[in-house]
């Protein structure tokens, strides 16, 4: 145990003169982080590259293991495969956020680079083919390299999200590092325990130079292997026990940056914005725009961190799972509920699901009057008013006021055919009023025009309009045009309104005469409907 003390204050050391150094070269080659005054509020331009001095201490630590004989690194060829591999991945991983901050890359391209670099550990480090979660026993087989991969890349990319408040990816580093000694420790995992205990204490040495107000950034060239880094130990240290916390340990571990990364997905998607696209709506932003100090906001993220940490810890001592998973969601629980961070997003996606659960429900309704509006069709072609008359009773259900159909030969302005419905309804002046509009080109200078009109009901708001939308279209679409049929309608006895009449009567009517060679006073003849509400 001493040993790894040792070693935890060789790297603290090691890892305060790199930051120096790292500090000088950021300058030197100007890969510098400019404030824009919007997300980035720092005051001056400040070095990014303190990810090459964490980099550098956590492999000076390693070698100095190897020659301290802390572990036996040489003696177990797998604890070395495993290190070997995962200081690789971790150096690819630095090299790449370093271009990022030198010459920037596309999001795409940088996510793809991100599974390259991670190859390595996923497919020549320690892997496991079995997990267990609550005391289900599940078997990856085949599926383990993809489930590893995803599970890595995800957790490079949620320590590299967060990382927008001076010291925070370092703080939650340190925290998730500390907890995954002690869990490697308890698992006899002496190699997972000797790579955190190294982590932890480069963290500390380049903490000293990155709290608020920070002389220098982790950078994409830290954020990317320590997130890396704290997932792959987070699985190594619980893969050694045996009663079940390979998965719920490290969700727990990293549940706070992994709740941030995922309310920024979540919002983006359902404000239809870019994934990759930027905002100000993180965990740190919205706690610093309630009026906190960078220094409070990382203490308050830091305790959380603190919490999680400890109920896997707790978990993994009392072999329970609930324990953190309970723990965990208490926490965000909290954030929620106190309005610190994720409401918005919830009330978003309840109000997504609210509108799934109409669509859903209007989804039958909607089909039984498509089924209707194809089986009218004919009856419609054939000059015949079943599909009108379906319109009337669902116009009186739904709140219609008025609606007016007039087919038209525009070149010489005469109405062959107008059907008229209109409901003695008062408007209610505190209901909004819907308007449709819709004119239908029909060729040979004919046009089929509607126009209906009505109370929006705000009990049940605008779903049902689509489906008598349906019906109008349709009636507009398939009326018959090419030959015209002369539609009469019973006039209603003199004095008595158009609502007075219950159905109208549909005379019958020879079909044969083009409009071009009828007599326009009887291709204007109107057939009028009226029917009472």
């Amino acid at each position: 145990m001493w040993l790894y003390a040792l070693l935890f204050v060789i790297t603290l050391a090691q890892a305060c003169a790199l930051t120096a150094a790292a500090l000088r070269m950021g300058r030197w080659f100007r890969i510098l982080d400019f404030p824009d005054n919007h997300r980035k509020l720092h005051a001056q331009a400040t070095p990014r590259t303190g990810g090459v001095a964490l980099c550098a201490a956590l492999l000076l630590g390693v070698i100095e293991a190897g020659c301290l004989q802390a572990t036996s690194l040489v003696a177990d060829p797998q604890a070395a495969r495993f290190i070997l591999f995962l200081l690789l991945s971790a150096a690819l991983l630095c090299g790449l956020g370093l271009w990022d901050d030198k010459y920037g890359m596309r999001a795409r391209s940088k996510f793809l680079w991100q599974i390259v670099a991670v190859l390595p550990f996923v497919c020549w480090g320690r892997s496991t083919t079995t997990a267990d979660l609550f005391g289900w026993h599940l078997d990856f087989a085949w599926l383990a390299v993809p489930v590893i991969l995803f599970w890595l890349v995800a957790c490079t990319n949620f320590v590299n999200l967060i990382d927008g408040l001076d010291g925070l990816a370092s703080t939650v580093g340190l925290t998730v590092s500390l907890a995954v000694a002690v869990l490697a420790w308890w698992n006899q995992a002496p190699e997972a325990c000797l790579v955190a205990t190294i982590l932890s204490g480069a963290l500390v040495g380049f903490l000293l130079f990155n709290w608020p107000p920070a002389r220098i950034f982790l950078g994409d060239s830290g954020s990317l292997p320590l997130g890396f880094l704290v997932g792959a130990l987070a699985l190594e240290a619980a893969a050694k026990k045996a009663a079940g916390l390979t998965l719920a340990v490290p969700v727990v571990l990293l549940s706070i940056p992994m709740f941030d990364t995922s309310m920024a997905i979540l919002r983006r998607k359902l404000n239809g914005r870019k994934i990759g696209q930027g905002d100000r709506a993180h965990i740190h932003h919205c706690l610093r725009d309630r009026g906190w100090s960078p220094t409070q906001t990382l203490l308050a993220i830091g305790t959380m961190c603190l919490v999680t940490a400890a109920a896997a810890v707790l978990a993994t001592v009392f072999s329970n799972d609930l324990i953190a998973i309970g723990i965990c969601l208490a926490v965000l629980a909290m954030l929620i509920a106190g309005r610190l961070f994720g409401f918005n997003e919830a009330v978003l996606l309840g109000r997504h699901f609210q509108a799934v659960g109409r669509f859903l429900k209007s989804a039958p309704r909607a089909l039984r009057v498509k089924f209707v509006v194809v089986r009218l069709e004919g009856t419609v072609a054939a000059g015949q008013l079943d599909l009108w008359h379906k319109i009337m009773k669902r116009a009186k259900r739904l709140g219609g006021l008025e609606i007016e159909f007039a087919c038209e030969h525009l070149p010489s302005g005469k109405i062959v055919t107008a059907l008229t419905w209109s409901a003695p309804a008062i408007r209610d002046v505190e209901s909004p009023i819907w308007q449709l509009n819709y004119a239908v080109p029909r060729g040979s200078g004919m046009q089929t025009r509607i126009v209906a009109s009505g109370v929006a009901k705000r009990s049940t708001g605008l779903a049902w309009l689509n489906e008598l939308s349906e019906m109008l279209v349709s009636l507009c679409d398939n009326w018959p045009v090419e030959e015209v049929a002369t539609i009469a309608v019973e006039e209603a006895p003199l004095g008595v309104g158009p609502a007075a009449l219950e159905e109208p009567r549909i005379l019958t009517a020879h079909w044969g005469t083009p409009i071009s060679e009828q007599n326009p006073q009887e291709a204007s003849r109107r057939g009028r409907g009226s029917d009472a509400a």
